[in-house]
């Protein structure tokens, strides 16, 4: 990876991306999936109300935002590598841009709809 046409922060974030996203994945999985109490009845119970807390919510925004800027910065790594012309890139870079914002809005839709229909049960 050429640092130079990539640049260095988007270099560098994908660096720091990784590294939070396997602290952050690491507490996600180990207090929502791995509990001494897993195969009690009132597990799922617990876990509802524990991911419907405004924390919670919280952080697996940070997380979503998180997986969607390492993912899409990694493709930019990816095709800037292609030495491709400063058009395509521009293009090709707002087409990225693009995905983020959508695959942001549509995380964010899905963890407050299932905040707000499960926690209302």
């Amino acid at each position: 990876m050429n640092i130079e046409k990539r640049g260095f922060w988007s270099w560098f974030l994908q660096r720091i991306t990784a590294l939070l996203l396997v602290m952050g994945m690491s507490v996600h999985f180990f207090t929502f999936h791995f509990s001494p109490s897993r195969y009690a009845s009132r597990y799922y119970d617990e876990i509802i109300n524990r991911f419907c807390s405004p924390g919670w919510i919280t952080f697996h925004l940070c997380l979503l935002a998180l997986v969607v800027f390492h993912g899409l910065n990694g493709l930019w790594g990816i095709f800037v590598d292609f030495n491709l012309s400063k058009r395509a890139n521009c293009i090709f870079k707002q087409v990225l841009w693009f995905a983020g914002i959508i695959l942001f809005g549509v995380g964010i839709y899905i963890l407050i709809w299932f905040a707000t229909k499960e926690g209302s049960v």
